[in-house]
């Protein structure tokens, strides 16, 4: 399916398996395979187009399974992206996000952006060409983020897990480390005076029962 004329795309998935591409081209391109007993609704509003997908309520699904769907969208490189996945994983290459959650499911992003980044029972690894304003946070998983560049303030916290951050040369952060139960560790930075170029945005990493470590690669 092509959808012409979007400027946002909001996922919402139950059982979903997301696939999302930023791509080269003006429309946004769906594709869906169900498996099981599973709804999934597509329909553009203007200039939004939403995307759901549930497993079909009992009194529709005799024989009582759970239906799931895999997704796969190819979305233009403007377009911003809300995704939500409950008991899924979400997987993205070089997609601009507003919102990326999941909910017993992991989040693998490459070369993406987004403001907010959260999971609970599942992990993140995610490569970030630049972020800021960013909250990222996981419970029950660990959180290893690479950022390319900063544009804004970043806090990542991590309940039951640890934190890999990764920054490169171009990020003007000053550090801020906090940790209960764990180990802090500071790789290429001065553990004295943990400040990257300017110094301009604040990194705030935070763990409760893991440990944190910041990398300058």
């Amino acid at each position: 399916m092509m959808f012409e004329n979007v400027r946002e795309v909001e996922i919402k998935a139950v059982n979903g398996h997301l696939d999302i591409e930023g791509w080269e081209n003006d429309y946004v391109e769906v594709e869906y395979r169900e498996h099981g007993e599973v709804d999934v609704e597509v329909e553009q509003k203007g200039s939004r187009l939403l995307i759901k997908e549930e497993p079909k309520k009992k009194f529709l699904n005799l024989l009582g399974e759970s239906g799931w769907a895999e997704i796969e969208l190819k979305v233009p490189k403007g377009v911003v992206v809300n995704a939500k996945n409950v008991n899924g994983e979400l997987k993205a290459r070089g997609v601009h996000f507003e919102e990326s959650t999941t909910v017993n499911g992991e989040i693998h992003l490459e070369d993406c952006e987004t403001e907010k980044l959260s999971t609970v029972n599942g992990e993140i690894k995610a490569h970030l060409t630049a972020a800021g304003p960013l909250k990222a946070s996981t419970v029950n998983g660990e959180l290893e983020i690479t950022i390319e560049d900063l544009e804004g303030d970043v806090e990542a916290s991590c309940v039951n897990g640890d934190i890999v951050l990764r920054l490169t040369d171009f990020c003007d952060a000053r550090i801020v480390t906090k940790r209960v139960n764990g180990d802090v560790k500071l790789v290429g930075i001065d553990p004295n005076d943990p400040v990257l170029g300017t110094g301009e945005f604040t990194v705030n990493v935070s763990t409760i029962n893991g440990d944190v470590r910041v990398e300058l690669i």
